[in-house]
């Protein structure tokens, strides 16, 4: 099955998921709608974005056996987020964290392959080990645990967190360093977004265990400026690609202001905890990042770069 025809049914699944359970963007089943949005529509695109050409002997088969588990595994998904939290709804999330486990292990093994350079290649190929984290929060979400006495509700971001940030967010990066090697702002944003993903985890995990609250700011800020410099790359690549056709320029252009507005937007929330920032609604401002980082962002910058050009996003 082509990559176009799993977003396309990955779309219609996830439309009728969220008609039917999302009554607004605060609404709790709106993050999980944010995740499934992943798993069905964003994930054969950025699987494809960030196939390896050169991959022979175990990688191979890992990439070809993801690619055959990706639409059942996401579709699992849709029973697993409207069963209730407990066994049944893990079984059915189980297939998500396999796929996902599988894809870091290829990932380890590009990156043993690889070294760290390329730059944008490293970015990219650890953007997938990430993304095994975010199949064992999910997992745990659906499971109903709570490891480490977090919320439900804080796995669940967890998982967004590793989705989005985690995993697209790197291998847009690095496709972005890829096309544009000597920018030094390049460079830089990838080792913000590579060093933010896990210290955002880890403030989260220091916040909510009673630890200073600018542990969590400062690791929040390391990401937002890392997004923020992959949303300038693709404001660059919308100005300066004459290459690629106008549609692709303007998609490039108009992900890299959602995510510059979103990023921006996570920033203010962490200094609710400041004397005169109580204001800060934590659902909005949540609600407002997650939606311009997937839906204006993610989406956008995907379609940019499949149309744009890499040439298994046409076939297999």
């Amino acid at each position: 099955m082509t990559t176009p025809i799993k977003v396309r049914l990955g779309a219609l699944a996830w439309c009728a998921f969220t008609y039917f359970n999302v009554a607004n963007f605060k609404h709790g089943p709106w993050a999980e709608a944010l995740v499934l949005l992943a798993a069905l529509v964003l994930m054969p695109m950025t699987w494809c974005l960030a196939r390896d050409l050169d991959d022979q002997g175990w990688a191979a088969r890992l990439w070809k056996f993801d690619l055959h588990l990706q639409l059942p595994a996401a579709l699992l998904l849709i029973p697993a987020f409207v069963l209730p939290r407990g066994q049944g709804a893990a079984l059915c999330a189980l297939p998500w964290f396999v796929m996902l486990a599988v894809m870091a292990v290829d990932g380890l093994l590009r990156i043993r392959r690889h070294g760290v350079k390329p730059s944008g290649v490293f970015c990219r190929d650890a953007g997938l080990v990430f993304a095994a984290i975010g199949g064992a929060c999910l997992l745990a979400d659906r499971a109903g645990w709570q490891p480490l006495g977090l919320s439900q509700m804080i796995v669940l971001l967890a998982a967004a967190h590793f989705h989005y940030a985690g995993l697209i967010l790197p291998v847009l990066a690095g496709l972005a360093l890829t096309r544009r090697p000597e920018c030094p702002l390049g460079r830089w944003s990838m080792w913000l977004v590579l060093l933010g993903v896990p210290l955002v985890a880890v403030g989260i995990l220091m916040s909510q265990a009673g630890g200073p609250v600018w542990v969590e700011m400062l690791a929040a800020w390391v990401l937002v400026l890392g997004g923020l410099g992959v949303a300038w790359q693709h404001i660059a690549l919308a100005v300066t690609e004459s290459q690629v056709g106008a549609v692709v320029r303007g998609m490039w252009g108009a992900a890299g202001v959602a995510l510059i507005v979103g990023m921006t937007a996570v920033g203010v929330y962490t200094l609710r905890g400041l004397e005169g920032m109580e204001w800060l609604d934590a659902r909005w401002v949540l609600a407002l990042h997650g939606s311009l980082n997937a839906l204006g962002f993610s989406l956008l910058a995907l379609l940019a770069w499949c149309r744009a050009g890499r040439q298994c996003c046409c076939g297999t």
